[in-house]
């Protein structure tokens, strides 16, 4: 069986949708309706208290079903046996209700008593759930209900089916239970609203108090609306009519005297038999045949039962309702069996219909149904969809009541009586009394006539529901028996008031029309109302002239009929077709005539204005000739004197309607024509078009309406407080008029400010300067009469105004008063701010005059309770939206005066209810549930406590970051959206509060206060399904858009902010420990998720061709000529706030808004089309609608694209944190990553992608392009194994070349695409850098190749040494591959990346210059070269380089992108030269290469910027000088020093001369920054400096001996250095700091001997060129001879061969440590493994949590690295020290001048010698036979020597 709440769901979600059940929908339906029928069968039946339950509980352990048993304290044993006592319940089912009250709100430490209230909440709430169920199915299955309330169009077979069960379940008993259900629960015991003892109060669900009685009387009255139903779906019985006759009785005796529900109930008792008896009598369905009509015992019965005597009052006017449907029904049922059988005497039920009738119309039962039952606030304020079945039940009643021949007769009997009963123009006893309505007094004293209250009875039903006018004939019949021969005035307002309520509808208006104007009776008709207008007028314009000012009096009867006849006008012009009633009234002077005279009735003015403003729709010819008769004839004063041209006439009358108002209308305690004079107004300035003079002509209306009508309402006296409250209404639509029509201008607030300065005096004259809007904002930021009156309204309060709606016909009054004040104050806060700049301190904000008083501010919020008027809550929602935004204190005022409570559940409810809505909302600027999120989102990030923290049950006395969050503890928004998001039901009505809920959601788990509570929340286990929302709900397909394209909207954003939602999940539970173990989306969800390739699955559900959205004028305003003005119109991305037609949505999208442009469309077409004729104007109307059609469109098309471009961020966004930080956590990495990479290259180059999209996938593209580099040299997984091997080392997780083709194809076709932009290349050509970057090493670039063959000959693995040729085969395969896939799409791509490298911006240059590059270094065919030499691209970069120069702007954002343009230039000339060798370099020195760089400004930057590079005043600007002196100086250093390489490998002498002295040239010019390079200290140089030293170095080692003089001072420089550096003992101790990372003195180390090694190369040119030999130490006179060039000597020779020696073997001996250590990585502890990764520096690699078999992986890579860099250091010594020897040869094979010295060089050499003949192959890894040769021949020498 499901359960109540399961039940209640399903059957709305199938029968209360917005469209048809689904087939699921209906199978659902069908399931939990059989599952139900026991449950409905024994309808709210539970068990009763039982001794040995009452004893198992006492036992404080209880068994329930399918649960283990279950341990009571002995509070919950106390709370049990209350709950059994006060509800008559089970003590076992009170224990289960216990059970599920703490699952559903945690009752842990909640004391007693609210436990007590919660529980029995549940139960109530069970109940509820199953009332509402049974209603909604009788609901769906009544035919008549479903005809004309629900109108759903469900299935018939549907329908059927269920019609079924509902038979069953009504067969079995049910109305009698419902029956006895209504009586029972109305008794003060148990089972009713509680005994003497019971607990008076549950908790409702949000946590407030709720009186039990109130809650049991909702339930009788639901079950009173499920007993009617029931009629509907199954005949009733005789039984069941007697036992609800019997109920009503029960009901209606106290009915009166008890509440507006018990009321409702005994309506619903009384419609339940007027129901049953029209509809058993008019039954002919064969399905369904009457039941009563064909029991004659049960008539004669009932007869009797109903016309016995009542002496009761309060019941007898349900009992008369009772006897006229039973008459009603005698008389059909009698009808029918008359046609059958001819009797020949009358029966006894024809006497019995006889009597009660006779009953009926002699006790005027009409007068009940009027003034007891439909004139009721009960009855108005009843469920709206009973209400109009009761009407059409009430309309089915009469039309068989007027239709049949007995009451014809009858009728025909009452008029003949009434008419004969009144005097026509008999004195009234009411005085001055009428308007649309009677009063009280004259419906009592009228009512006495049956035929009067008859028609004033159908006037009313038709009234209501206006659409049973249509194809009504009948009804028409009587209309035109009751209009004949009338001689009193009471049936005549009876009859034309009859006739202004069937004018009600457009048919209904023609027809009333045509009947007065028609002569169907002789004495009603227009002329008769315009007859009497006019002789009135005359009259008194004849009284005038001849006794002065003394006026006859004005008849009563003529008023009461003059105002009917009005009344009729009025609908009739209302209702009337828009072209037809044009031409019905030519001349409307009459209607105004008789309003300036003093003698004429208020009521009548009354009726004369509301007639008058019912012409004002008809044309705006009308409207300016209703304005001119008023300027004529209507009460003067108040109106501006520009208003007209009769100034002077109205200054000289002195009753005005100041005067009207506060003495004749006042003293009668009766306002019918102020508040038609105001609606009047309202209704013509309403329609006013021009207001450039923003209101300055109605200053005199407004300042009547705020000093005469509004400031002193309070104080007035009303008869009749529906008229008070239309008065106040009318006042505030002015109000409110006046803030929206006109807008406020700088100059106004200026001189509203002189003006506020000046005197009474200078203040009344200027009058007519004077804006209302700025009067009333005055008065609104000053606290004055029209602020503190509307506050008055505001500050009755929620509650009052609630029990005003439900109890009293004027509560619709005032609450529309109470929504027009809250509107209001709205449009005075978009204001306030603005001006309050202008006008401090004299006038304040809102909100500062707001906050003197919290109980305003209180009352205001408070109003989101408010339930009746969606639109209230939605103001008080944007107050709240207002002051949250402005008021710091607000939750802190909230807190102190104890509203904070209630506030969070008031929200909470409002926000629920909104979930549980079946209809959509059209306009989701009014959703309340929007505006609620909307309010949570906006105030996350402002200061705490803030308004969402209060509402979401943060805990705002203590800091907000510290809240333990519990949703099911307390009742809250953050449960209702928890809940909600859960299930994602109805996402048809949904959608968008799913949306925003996610978004909350997102944005809460954002911010730094909120995240860490929310976090946790989110951890839990309860809310889990998130991740489980990626497996179904984010992969189903969207809906189609020409179907729900909304709906599709809002599931891409929902879908987007869930996305976005995990990622940040993800990437908290990264930074956070301990989030990461309890995380609800962990590793097991990602796992799951990834192996299943949702991911993929989800881009190809946001993988759609977007929708247009062009802005683009359709074609269909063309013929107007007015496409200029339109496309200007939409250019212009102003608001319409702002003059535009744009505005913001709730999302953020800039939208079309469609009022504003239509609008704008009407005055373009006003300004520019006034000669258009009918044709043309019909033609322009209809092209607007188009025109507007394709607007809506736009907006929705926009809507989508951005929901696109959004769902595709967050997936984006959780891709990108996955592969980031969960990809360990996967298998098979690297598929993962291939297949998410080529979906989104694939993605990005479909035609539907737009180009915001292609960004995005591209940026994915990227990030799995670089996890998959980093993956390939990840230690290898799926080995239980802790050991790692050589092998390790090479099965590397490279995808296969056919992979890498997919790739590179892809990205070729991505960068290709037809839409693109610089943006989006400058990701793809990076993307493509990456690929070669991953394509460039197959195996690990931090393993040497000779270091892994030493690994691999150790291990004997010739299988290993196999792959690694196949390895090295493939890698070359694959580069011929990429070489070749880039070649066929050779043309377009270098056009495109030229266009770049050419015409783009400095980052998107210097981007496609490293792509030309990257292609240089694949092109084994000079292709790229020559494609770029045909095309002048390396042309281009020189020139370039050689024009730039240095200008003030060096160290703006523009310079720097501009040298890093300079840079990629430099990068892609040195990589022609660097990757053609010889060729390229002669190709670069054919273009003058040199010159350019010589003639650039670039290396000039070293000079100027010089003197910050070096000292203590460096700075801040030292790491950005810095880094300029790197991009600019190295590079063009790295360029001439590969040209340089020409001097050695070019073949002929005048080649090499040529190019020795280009380079000399380039030195000589920039012979200040080599000399400044040289004179670098090397003792402290970092990489970078040491870098530049050895390029300087190789240059001139390589030019500079082929100079004959030292002018500059280089040879010093470099013999100055040489001695510094030969002369030390040990690198790592003179250069190296211990404190450096190992890696950086490694590099240092070989910085020196590669610069060591240049100097050695100088010394040997500067032996061959020059034949200069060196001494064998320092001559003494040379020592102080400043002029003299200190040459090394052979001892300082000596001293580096010392210093290269001592560094091989160390070298050497750390190498073959290494080595073995390598060989010995499995045998080592995790400790020593750790000591050597943390000597590496490498404990970033590493987690706590990892294996001892990774860890040895990163140990062994790390040393295989360092094993390969001592490799490459004993390669460059050993260079070294052959160079070094040969030097000393050179020199021995010379003449010996002084054998001293060389004996003494002989002994030092010596031992160096010795050792360098000890170095072995097996430590230094190399060769040393040739090494070992030169090192015999140099001892051999010395030795003969």
């Amino acid at each position: 069986m499901v359960s109540p709440r399961e039940l209640l769901s399903t059957i709305e979600a199938a029968l209360l949708g917005p469209s048809p059940p689904t087939p699921t929908q209906r199978i659902e339906l069908m399931h939990a309706i059989r599952s139900s029928i026991p449950a409905l069968k024994s309808f709210l039946s539970y068990p009763r208290p039982n001794a040995s339950d009452r004893a198992q509980v006492e036992s404080k352990e209880v068994r329930l079903k399918d649960l283990p048993p279950i341990l009571l304290d002995d509070t919950d044993v106390q709370i049990a046996l209350k709950l059994s006592d006060d509800l008559d319940l089970n003590e076992i089912e009170c224990v289960r209700l216990l059970v599920s009250a703490n699952k559903e709100w945690v009752l842990f430490g909640r004391e007693p008593l609210e436990m007590f209230r919660l529980a029995a909440c549940l139960w109530y709430m069970e109940r509820r759930d199953l009332i509402t169920s049974l209603y909604t199915v009788f609901s769906g299955n009544a035919p008549e209900f479903l005809a004309v309330v629900l109108d759903q169009g469900l299935d018939a077979d549907l329908v059927a089916d269920i019609q079924k069960h509902l038979e069953d379940i009504l067969n079995s008993g049910l109305r009698q239970r419902l029956i006895m259900l209504i009586k029972e629960l109305n008794r003060e015991e148990a089972s009713g609203f509680g005994g003497p003892n019971a607990e008076r109060y549950v908790l409702d669900f949000r946590g407030a108090i709720v009186e039990r009685q109130a809650v049991v009387s909702r339930e009788r009255l639901s079950l009173s609306h499920c007993l009617v139903l029931s009629a509907l779906v199954v005949r009733m019985t005789p039984k069941d009519v007697k036992d609800v006759f019997v109920t009503l009785k029960d009901c209606a005796a106290h009915a009166n005297s008890c509440s507006t529900i018990h009321l409702q109930i005994a309506f619903s008792l009384l419609f339940t038999l007027v129901i049953t008896f029209i509809s058993d009598a008019l039954s002919t369905a064969p399905d369904k045949p009457s039941v009563l009509s064909n029991d004659t015992s049960f008539n004669h019965e009932f007869s009797d039962l109903v016309m016995a005597t009542v002496n009761d009052p309060n019941i007898e006017g349900f009992i008369d309702g009772v006897r006229f449907a039973w008459a009603v029904h005698l008389m059909i049922v009698q009808e029918r069996s008359t046609s059958r059988e001819v009797s020949g005497a009358l029966s006894r039920d024809l006497t019995s219909t006889y009597s009660c009738l006779e009953h009926v119309c002699s006790h005027n039962v009409f007068k009940f149904f009027l003034s007891g039952v439909l004139q009721t606030a009960a009855y108005q304020n009843d469920d709206e969809d009973m209400v109009y079945m009761y009407n059409g039940y009430l309309h089915k009643m009469m039309m068989c009541f007027l239709s049949h021949p007995l009451s014809r007769d009858k009728v025909k009997e009452m008029k003949e009586k009434a008419m004969s009963a009144l005097s026509p123009y008999r004195s009234s006893e009411l005085g001055d009394n009428g308007g649309d309505s009677l009063d009280n007094k004259q419906v009592a004293r009228m009512s006495c006539q049956p035929f009067v209250s008859l028609l004033y009875l159908v006037s009313e039903i038709y009234q209501k529901e206006p659409e049973l006018l249509y194809g009504n004939e009948e009804l028409w019949i009587f209309i035109h028996f009751a209009g004949e021969d009338h001689t009193n005035i009471d049936t005549l307002v009876a009859f034309l008031t009859l006739l202004s309520t069937l004018a009600s509808t457009e048919e209904g208006a023609s027809k009333v029309f045509e009947l007065l104007q028609g002569k169907m009776f002789r004495s009603i008709g227009w002329s008769t109302l315009f007859d009497c207008l006019s002789i009135y007028d005359n009259t008194f314009k004849q009284a005038l002239q001849s006794s002065g000012n003394l006026l006859p009096d004005f008849q009563e009867g003529d008023a009461k009929a003059l105002v009917a006849y009005l009344n009729v006008l009025k609908k009739v012009v209302e209702n009337g077709n828009p072209s037809e009633r044009k031409g019905w009234f030519s001349d409307i002077e009459p209607l105004f005539k008789l309003l300036s005279y003093e003698n004429v009735p208020p009521y009548l003015k009354g009726a004369l204005r509301n007639a008058i403003a019912a012409f004002i729709e008809v044309s705006p010819v009308l409207k300016d000739t209703i304005w001119n008769y008023l300027e004529q004839y209507d009460l003067p004063v108040v109106v501006s004197p520009t208003v007209g041209s009769s100034g002077q006439l109205m200054s000289t009358q002195v009753y005005d309607m100041r005067f009207e108002l506060n003495e004749v209308e006042s003293r009668r305690e009766r306002y019918p024509s102020t508040i038609s004079f105001l609606n009047l107004l309202n209704a013509l300035i309403a329609e006013e078009k021009d207001v450039r003079d923003r209101g300055r002509r109605f200053v005199g209306i407004f300042k009547f309406v705020c000093d005469h009508v509004f400031g002193p309402f309070p104080q007035r006296a009303y008869v009749d407080s529906n008229e008070k409250w239309q008065l106040v209404v009318a006042c505030l639509q002015h109000f409110q008029m006046v803030l929206k029509m006109y807008d406020i201008r700088d100059g106004d607030v200026e001189t509203a400010i002189d003006m506020s300065q000046s005197s009474d005096v200078m203040h009344t004259s200027s009058l007519e300067t004077q804006l209302p809007a700025l009067e009333l904002l005055k008065d609104f930021m000053s606290g004055k009469i029209v602020f503190r009156n509307i506050m008055s309204i505001i500050l009755l309060g929620v509650d009052t105004i609630i029990c005003e709606r439900t109890s009293q016909t004027y509560g619709q009054l005032l609450e529309n008063a109470v929504k027009l004040s809250l509107e209001i104050l709205i449009l005075v806060m978009e204001k306030d701010v603005f001006l309050a700049d202008f006008w401090r301190p004299l006038y304040q904000p809102l909100d500062i005059i707001l906050s003197q008083d919290q109980d305003q501010i209180i009352a205001l919020l408070e109003y989101v309770r408010y339930d009746f008027l969606p639109q209230i809550q939605q103001c008080s929602i944007k107050i709240m939206s207002i002051l949250s935004s402005r008021m710091v204190g607000l939750v802190q005022l909230l807190l102190k005066s104890n509203a904070a409570k209630h506030l969070i559940e008031d929200y909470a409810t409002c926000l629920e209810s909104r979930f549980d809505e079946y209809q959509c909302i059209e306009n989701t600027k009014d959703d309340p549930g929007v505006l609620i999120l909307q309010l949570l989102i906006d105030n996350i990030n402002r200061p705490a406590p803030n308004i969402t923290h209060l509402l979401l049950r943060f805990d705002v006395d203590s800091p907000v970051e510290r809240t333990v969050l519990q949703p099911k503890v307390h009742y809250s928004c953050l449960k209702v959206i928890l809940d909600n998001l859960e299930n994602l039901s109805k996402p048809d009505i949904n959608g968008l509060l799913h949306e925003f809920g996610f978004q909350l959601l997102y944005e809460l788990c954002l911010d730094p206060l909120t995240s860490g509570p929310t976090m946790d929340l989110l951890s839990t286990k309860k809310y889990q399904f998130f991740s489980k929302h990626l497996e179904t709900i984010c992969v189903s397909p969207l809906p189609k858009r020409s179907h729900n394209q909304s709906l599709r909207i809002s599931m891409l954003h929902e879908r987007a902010w869930l996305l976005k939602l995990l990622a940040l999940e993800l990437h908290a539970a990264d930074i956070s420990p301990d989030l990461s173990q309890t995380s609800e989306v962990d590793s097991i969800d990602m796992h799951r998720t990834m192996k299943k390739n949702k991911v993929l699955e989800l881009l190809d559900v946001v993988q759609f061709r977007s929708p247009d959205i062009a802005i683009q004028c359709p074609r269909l305003l063309s013929t107007f000529n007015i496409d200029v003005q339109v496309n200007d119109l939409l250019k212009n991305s102003s608001t319409s706030e702002m003059g535009g037609v744009y505005y913001f949505s709730e999302r953020g999208d800039r939208l079309l808004d469609l009022d504003a442009l239509h609008e704008k469309l009407w005055q373009i077409c006003t300004q520019v089309g006034s000669h258009f004729n009918e044709v043309e104007m019909s033609d322009l109307r209809t092209s607007i609608q188009q025109f507007l059609r394709w607007a809506w469109r736009y907006n929705k098309n926009l809507e989508e694209q951005a929901a696109q471009l959004h769902m595709l961020t967050g997936w984006s966004q959780i891709v990108e944190v996955s592969i980031s930080k969960r990809m360990p956590l996967l298998e098979d990495r690297s598929q993962i990553l291939f297949e998410l990479l080529g979906a989104s290259l694939s993605a990005a180059a479909s035609p539907d992608c737009t180009l915001r999209m292609a960004v995005i996938l591209s940026n994915v593209a990227l990030t799995c392009m670089a996890k998959l580099r980093d993956e390939r040299f990840l230690c290898p997984g799926g080995v239980d194994s802790d050991s790692v091997t050589c092998l390790d080392i090479i099965s590397v997780k490279q995808l296969s070349n056919g992979a890498c083709h997919t790739i590179l194809y892809k990205l070729m076709m991505s960068i290709l695409r037809n839409e693109s932009s610089e943006t989006l290349r400058r990701r793809q050509y990076a993307l493509l850098l990456s690929y070669f970057q991953y394509c460039r090493s197959i195996l690990n670039p931090d393993v040497p190749a000779s270091v892994l063959r030493f690994l691999l000959h150790e291990e004997h693995d010739e299988d290993d040494e196999l792959n690694l040729q196949k390895i090295g085969k493939e890698q070359a395969e694959l580069e011929r591959a990429n070489f070749t896939i880039i070649k066929k799409e050779a043309q377009a791509i270098i056009d495109l990346v030229m266009k770049d490298a050419m015409q783009g911006s400095e980052v998107g240059k210097a981007v496609s210059f490293y792509v030309l590059d990257a292609f240089l270094s694949i092109d084994h065919e000079k292709f790229f070269l020559n494609q770029l030499q045909s095309r002048g691209i390396l042309r281009s970069c020189l020139m370039d380089i050689s024009n730039f120069s240095c200008k003030d702007t060096w160290c703006s954002f523009e310079s720097m992108q501009r040298l890093c343009t300079l840079e990629a230039q430099l990068s892609l000339l040195l990589r022609v030269s660097h990757n053609y060798g010889k060729h390229g370099a002669q190709i670069l020195l054919s273009m003058c290469t040199l010159e350019h760089l010589g003639s650039s400004g670039v290396v000039s930057l070293q000079i100027k910027g010089s003197s910050r590079w070096v000292g203590p005043a460096a700075g801040k600007d030292l790491a950005g000088e810095s880094d300029k002196q790197r991009l600019l100086v190295t590079p063009i250093l790295r360029l001439v020093s590969s040209l340089t390489s020409l001097v050695e490998s070019s073949d002929y002498l005048e080649v090499k001369n040529k190019i020795v002295r280009e380079v000399l040239d380039f030195v000589k010019g920039h012979q200040s920054i080599f000399d400044q390079i040289l004179r670098e200290d090397v003792l402290v140089a970092e990489e970078l400096t040491l870098e530049r030293i050895n390029l300087v170095v190789s240059i001139l080692s390589k030019v500079w001996p082929y100079v004959e003089n030292d002018e500059y001072g280089f040879v010093q420089g470099l013999f100055a250095m040489m001695r510094i550096l030969f002369s030390f003992d040990s690198v790592s101790s003179s250069f190296v700091k211990p404190s450096d990372p190992l890696e950086s003195q490694r590099k240092l180390e070989f910085l020196i001997f590669q610069l060591c090694f240049s100097l050695s190369s100088y010394l040997y040119s500067l032996m061959k060129r020059k034949l200069m030999s060196f001494s064998v130490m320092d001559r003494p006179r040379d020592l102080g001879d400043p002029g003299t060039q200190q040459q090394p000597t052979l001892y300082l020779v000596l001293g580096l061969l010392n210093l290269v020696t001592t560094s091989l073997e160390r070298a050497g001996e750390e190498k073959f440590l290494l080595l073995n250590k390598i060989q010995d990585i499995n045998e080592l502890s995790r400790q020593e493994v750790d000591e050597i990764i943390s000597l590496c520096m490498k404990q970033d690699c590493i987690s706590p949590y990892d294996n001892i078999r990774k860890r040895r992986y990163i140990a062994m890579i790390e040393m295989c690295r360092m094993a390969g860099n001592r490799d490459q250091l004993i390669t460059l010594l050993l260079q070294l020290a052959e160079l070094v020897l040969n030097i000393l040869l050179f020199h021995l094979q010379d003449d010996k001048s002084d054998l001293q010295d060389w004996s003494s060089l002989s002994g030092s050499l010596h031992p160096v010698v010795e050792r360098l003949e000890q170095l072995k192959m097996e430590k230094i890894g190399c060769d040393l036979k040739f090494f070992h040769r030169s090192v015999r021949i140099l001892k051999d020498m010395f030795s003969s020597a």
